[in-house]
């Protein structure tokens, strides 16, 4: 398989950055706007600060943000993981039994309606205030999209190609990592892509809860004291972590099913 040159690449990038450029532009009008309608109307800064007040909270307590930031981002990818362990896990189990599925299917979509703040007291009084409590909560939150999308992945597999594997004395095992896990590694990818957000969510939810420490927490002690700069920077750094762990699922497909593709051929 022939890899791609530097103009290639260089073209990649250059199409990258004008899919970007609607986006940054109709953000920076959104700044802007902002910037003029609380300078105008003279907005209380405990209302709404500007977006320059804001960014100078960030960069005059950027060592708290960052204190803050860390734990929030290790938990919730600790959340994450396990969620992508059981839900793919769990998916692919669902996909191969008859029996299971019938089962436990039923019991997964009535444990995805419970409501998940619902459990914060509940995992409080089974594992305490401590990090596990709510790496769990982001795992409940996070992992249904993962089981959901993998099934379907798997179940959207050509059955004609699975008979003619099978026709060739193909194994099980064969058909599963040969084709059916490759069929459904876009959709196992959009599973990781909506539960990562939701982890991120998850999170902030359990701290809000919880927590001493994280961004969370921080979003909370600002509120109370009636620190809206402070609260303000603090969602906007949980919203570029978020961007941030949701480029790199969204890296991680492209390297993946590119390797992928490329073994095939």
């Amino acid at each position: 398989m022939a890899q791609p040159d530097e103009n290639g690449i260089a073209a990649q990038i250059a199409t990258q950055a004008v899919n970007l450029a609607p986006a940054t532009v109709i953000s920076i009008a959104i700044l802007i706007l902002w910037q003029v309608i609380v300078v105008v109307l003279k907005i209380p800064e405990a209302i709404l600060p500007t977006p320059v007040r804001i960014f100078d909270v960030m960069v005059e307590r950027y060592d708290l943000l960052l204190t803050h930031t860390w734990p929030t981002t290790l938990q919730c990818i600790y959340g994450f993981l396990l969620a992508v362990a059981v839900g793919v896990g769990l998916g692919i189990m669902l996909a191969f039994s008859r029996l299971f599925r019938t089962g436990v299917y039923p019991l997964v979509i009535a444990f995805q309606v419970v409501p998940k703040v619902a459990l914060a007291p509940l995992f409080i009084v089974w594992f305490g205030l401590g990090m596990t409590s709510r790496v769990l909560l982001a795992f409940v939150i996070a992992f249904f999209p993962m089981v959901v999308n993998t099934f379907a992945g798997i179940q959207s597999t050509d059955p004609v190609m699975i008979r003619m594997a099978r026709s060739f004395s193909a194994s099980r095992w064969t058909i599963f990592s040969k084709i059916e896990f490759p069929t459904a590694l876009p959709y196992i990818f959009s599973g990781l892509k909506i539960g990562i957000t939701f982890a991120v969510i998850g999170i902030i939810v359990a701290e809000f809860v919880t927590a001493q420490e994280g961004l969370g927490y921080l979003i909370v002690f600002s509120e109370g004291n009636v620190d809206t700069p402070m609260l303000m920077a603090a969602i906007f750094v949980l919203s570029v972590v978020g961007v941030i762990l949701y480029a790199l699922i969204v890296l991680l497909e492209k390297i993946v099913i590119r390797w992928d593709v490329g073994q095939q051929l």
